[in-house]
């Protein structure tokens, strides 16, 4: 499995709940996992009361004082019923998978109209 990111991790979340707009909110907690479909675990932030508008919102894990970490989700999903922010695995043995990309993007050529790159060996 190329998701290697145990529970408790302690993760910082950052986003812009809808709710709190236009204040930045942020969680700081370890994490676990929940599936949001049978097949695939998601990371979990059990207390996390960022809500909708928070999408997409970086998941740090490592992180230093200056702001440097390593990415290792985004925000995702949550329940409407309670608290808690769900967000996809990035994480590899190595970094993460959202880290490996950006690095391929930076250096490859446009391709075109030819399509897209596959993106095998992070």
């Amino acid at each position: 499995d190329s998701n290697i990111l145990l529970d408790r991790e302690f993760i910082f979340s950052i986003g812009y709940s809808a709710d709190k707009d236009p204040n930045l909110r942020h969680c700081a907690m370890e994490s676990s996992k929940i599936n949001g479909v049978d097949w695939y675990d998601n990371l979990w932030l059990e207390d996390c009361t960022l809500t909708g508008g928070a999408s997409g919102g970086p998941w740090m894990m490592d992180m230093h004082e200056d702001g440097v970490g390593t990415l290792i989700s985004v925000n995702s999903w949550g329940f409407a019923y309670k608290p808690g922010m769900a967000g996809p695995n990035l994480s590899t043995s190595t970094g993460s998978w959202a880290e490996c990309l950006y690095t391929q993007a930076k250096r490859a050529n446009d391709p075109g109209g030819e399509g897209g790159y596959i993106m095998d060996n992070c």
